[in-house]
This record gives structure tokens, sequence and C-alpha cells, in this order.
């Protein structure tokens, strides 16, 4: 049972326009097929229930500096795939970002020890029936 909160977006992901989240890696990762439970403010007085929906896709990330770059790649199993510039940017837009700076700028704002090196799991949902 999986809970996912949220402090940003909230009108996106409930229009739909953002349909996936860039987390730590959990104890216990998120599987393709979770039912997953959608917050607001998650532990405060303002928590409000958004909706509950289906892990559709989920996969590990990494960010690494690479000259005055920021990379990010996909981890597989034999070999890292690493994205594109544009990839990159729509990895972010579906996030519910501009771009891919305003992105890794804020997840290195919230996770600065973590970022480097380490992975991250993108978690898909399906979209919610009107």
């Amino acid at each position: 049972m999986p809970l996912l909160g949220f402090t940003v977006f909230k009108d996106k992901i409930l229009d739909g326009s953002k349909k996936q989240t860039i987390r730590k890696l959990r104890k216990i990762p998120i599987k393709k097929g979770d039912k997953l439970y959608l917050y607001w403010k998650l532990r405060t007085k303002q928590c409000e229930k958004l909706f509950e929906t289906i892990c559709i896709d989920e996969f590990k990330i990494i960010f690494h500096k690479w000259v005055n770059d920021l990379q990010c790649y996909r981890v597989n199993k034999n070999t890292p795939y690493f994205f594109t510039d544009k990839e990159c940017e729509q990895l972010a837009i579906l996030d519910g970002f501009e771009d891919y700076s305003e992105m890794t700028g804020m997840l290195y704002n919230a996770h600065k020890e973590y970022f480097f090196g380490n992975p991250f799991q993108v978690i898909r949902w399906e979209s919610i029936e009107e």
C-alpha cells in the first residue's frame, strides 16, 4: 500500500498532466501493478487524499556529473542507458517541471547528500477516469 505525498503540482496531478514522480529509492521499491495512494501534504493538518491509482511503469535513474554537464541515465541490468537532452527534458515535463534544470535543481536541493550516483525511482501511474 504505497503512499505518495505531494507538496507541489496539485493542479497538474488532478488534471492528469503529471502522471509520474521521481523519488529516492525505497527500502521496498514500488513495483508495476502496485496500488498507489496519492495524497496532498501528507502528514500535515492539511492532508488530503487525491486519489488511488495503479503503478503502470517504474524504473531507476541515476544522476551523474560529467565535466560541466549533469547527465541522467536509466539503470539497466547490464549497461546504463544515458538519456539524450531531449529525453531529459521530456522526463522533467512529465514530472510537472518546466525543464530539466528546474527538476534537477529541486531534486538536488531536497537530497544533496544522496543526489549524485545513487538511484532514484521514476514511478508512473495510470490516468484517473472521470
